[in-house]
């Protein structure tokens, strides 16, 4: 029904170096029943970050998530590790704040070739929930994805994947990765904390450029990144995506650097 400002949420405090939080779902906070939700946060004064705790109760959904808000709209959002089969439910909610109606792009890339999408019509202050499986002949396996909008950064894009596994269920949510604030791709990532046991398809990474390029991984230490033993110059062929396994001692625990040659993205 369009965005809402209920008068509830204006004029709230954040005392300094503390964290508030807002309830959303309470009784007359405005947003209960909403089968699809995005929120703009705004200080009038001050700077803060800001989180969201969402725990899935219903509609094929399970299992609490925590993440970071967006702190700015972009004109791109890429994802490294779609995946479509057996077991795999995916959606990408698309979430224009701004005035302005706005058409966006979508592009999933497979091994076997790209399979582009309508353009999207997502009017302003709105949400548009895009299904990867309305795209016909779109085979199954691991993709990656980008959203693009010829406006002005102007869209917030998130994927929703619910897995089921041994008959558990587990959904979470993850914000699209963008362009450097100077518009160019990262060739560098960081990971803070590397997984606590082996982990076989642990990284993947998506080759943005349409040239053979090469990628090695460093786990942090005291003097600095490290490169791992195997994980040297990996080859990165040309527009595709690999995945790395993380089993070597020395990245277990720890941060890790991801260096590439071209323009990389990772999950």
């Amino acid at each position: 029904e369009g965005a809402r400002a209920p008068g509830s949420y204006s004029g709230l405090t954040v005392p300094a170096r503390s964290t508030r939080v807002i309830d959303l779902g309470a009784p007359g906070a405005g947003a209960q029943g909403e089968p699809v939700l995005a929120v703009s946060v705004e200080t009038t004064r001050g700077r803060i970050v800001v989180s969201r705790f969402q725990r899935f109760l219903g509609g094929g959904r399970l299992g609490t998530q925590v993440s970071l808000a967006a702190p700015a709209p972009r004109d791109q959002w890429w994802f490294a590790n779609g995946r479509r089969g057996d077991g795999y439910t995916e959606s990408y909610a698309i979430y224009n704040p701004t005035d302005e109606d706005v058409q966006v792009d979508p592009i999933l890339l497979f091994v076997d070739g790209a399979f582009p999408g309508d353009p999207i019509d997502v009017p302003a202050k709105e949400v548009v929930v895009f299904d990867p499986a309305t795209l016909e002949g779109l085979p199954n396996g691991t993709y990656s994805a980008v959203f693009s909008t010829l406006a002005a950064e102007s869209v917030i894009v998130e994927r929703s994947t619910t897995q089921v596994l041994d008959e558990q269920t587990g959904t979470s949510v993850l914000a699209g990765a963008t362009p450097r604030s100077d518009g160019f791709y990262a060739t560098t990532w960081y990971v803070p904390m590397g997984p606590a046991e082996p982990t076989i398809a642990a990284l993947v990474i998506h080759n943005a450029d349409n040239a053979e390029g090469t990628v090695t991984v460093s786990a942090l230490g005291a003097d600095g990144p490290v490169p791992v033993p195997g994980l040297e110059r990996i080859v990165l062929p040309i527009a595709q995506r690999i995945t790395v396994a993380l089993t070597d001692p020395l990245v277990l625990n720890r941060p890790i650097v991801i260096e590439s040659t071209n323009r990389v993205f990772v999950e």
